[in-house]
């Protein structure tokens, strides 16, 4: 079962009574949905079953999300969030040029996707969609996902680089999700999104080649 992941650090309960109640009922829709999602699978518990798990009206559940499905896919966007947000509290230790070109950017960005705690974060979200990855409600969510990432990767690197192209990072930041994501999905084929000592060192031989052709184009 996946354990309770930890919140983005500007992910806490308001000072307002009622607003930290909504914050407390959302997180424990989240926190049930997932754990109904790795018993049983994505889409095979009701709204019903949800709110039972997670002690709230049915009312409470659509007072936030639109599905039970949903609340699954809310886990998986904070926990591919959490990894931004870690790699934004990170000082980068170089002061960068003025205006860095798209190789420096790309590095910065990299710096995100190679953090060693992503393939336990992809091997959780495959448990948590399980074989639904083609289902029209995960494609948009992963759709939503990338546009997001994307422009908190962009607002990072803004915020690193001022003089960084905005266009460029976009263009950048946008092709890296992309390849992480069938880097993602062959892992997956290959290895049924086992953490092992085998399942790690296949990631990142996965990783590595869709960075080189990023880095250096296929043309060769």
């Amino acid at each position: 079962m996946t354990p309770p992941f930890p919140a983005s650090p500007a992910d806490r309960p308001p000072a307002d009574g009622r607003e930290a109640l909504k914050f407390h009922n959302r997180r424990a829709i989240i926190d049930a949905a997932a754990a109904l999602a790795e018993e049983r699978g994505l889409g095979s518990f009701t709204i019903t079953d949800l709110a039972e798990r997670a002690g709230v009206a049915r009312r409470t559940i659509f007072n936030h999300f639109a599905s039970a499905d949903d609340a699954v896919y809310a886990r998986c966007s904070e926990m591919l969030g959490v990894i931004v947000d870690s790699f934004a509290g990170i000082s980068d230790p170089e002061v960068p040029p003025r205006a860095p070109g798209p190789g420096t950017v790309l590095e910065q960005l990299i710096e995100v996707v190679e953090r060693p705690e992503l393939i336990q974060v992809m091997s959780q979200i495959a448990r948590l969609i399980g074989g639904q990855g083609n289902h029209p409600a995960a494609v948009l969510w992963t759709h939503e996902v990338s546009q997001t990432i994307t422009a908190r990767l962009a607002a990072v690197i803004a915020e690193r680089s001022p003089g960084a192209d905005p266009f460029t990072v976009t263009l950048l930041a946008s092709s890296l999700l992309n390849s992480v994501e069938v880097t993602f999905v062959e892992w997956v084929q290959e290895t049924e999104a086992t953490v092992t000592p085998a399942g790690r060192e296949r990631w990142q031989a996965l990783l590595r080649t869709a960075l080189e052709h990023l880095r250096h184009g296929f043309a060769s």
